[in-house]
């Protein structure tokens, strides 16, 4: 059984503080339409936005990233896409979780002091991936500030991939941990974001 029309949605998307429900309008090929709740009025969906969904699918609950490819906001609709597993994802040596998270970060080569905004599309234990209008270079170490939920997750990282999107660049970052206080962060991170995500679909 796959996703079908009329079945709800928990989402989780990094301009509202909680997750939310919403149910499957329709499906128009690899295209998900969803009917947001009134509490997301107010919110900003952007496209190309990440995007995390769960929801139950043969018994079981699911938790999936995805990127927001539309919305209409009078209609209260959004449109998005589900992730498909690219090769590159099998290889990794660390299971990435996938979010939705708002970061400002600085460059630590550069003798300027600017901060840069960027989206947070998923996070391992030892690594990120990151988008970004701006343009850097691999080996550039981000020191960054990734907002949570409820809380802030300071970090320094490394460029390791860069894939240039067009619109936007896509990087992967190796976290470079100093001691044990980020690495146990997110991992309860992660757990916390799990639970409530599938908490309304376990048995």
């Amino acid at each position: 059984m796959e996703l079908t029309e009329g079945i709800v949605v928990t989402m989780r998307h990094y301009s509202m503080i909680n997750v939310f429900s919403s149910i499957v309008d329709e499906i128009r090929d690899d295209k998900i339409i969803v009917k947001l709740p009134r509490e997301c009025q107010k919110a900003t969906f952007q496209e190309g936005d990440p995007l995390v969904t769960a929801y139950e699918l043969e018994e079981k609950a699911v938790i999936k990233g995805g990127r927001i490819v539309g919305y209409e906001r009078d209609a209260g609709l959004l449109t998005y896409s589900e992730d498909v597993l690219d090769e590159g994802s099998r290889l990794r040596s660390y299971e990435r979780f996938p979010v939705s998270l708002y970061a400002d970060y600085r460059v630590v080569e550069t003798m300027s002091n600017r901060k840069y905004f960027a989206l947070v599309k998923d996070i391992s234990d030892y690594g990120l991936m990151v988008y970004s209008k701006e343009e850097h270079f691999k080996g550039h170490k981000l020191n960054m500030d990734i907002y949570l939920s409820r809380d802030i997750l300071s970090l320094t990282a490394e460029i390791v991939r860069k894939v240039d999107r067009g619109d936007y660049y896509e990087y992967g970052l190796k976290i470079r941990h100093n001691g044990p206080v980020v690495f146990n962060q997110i991992k309860n991170f992660v757990r916390k974001e799990q639970e409530e995500l599938i908490g309304k679909y376990s048995r």
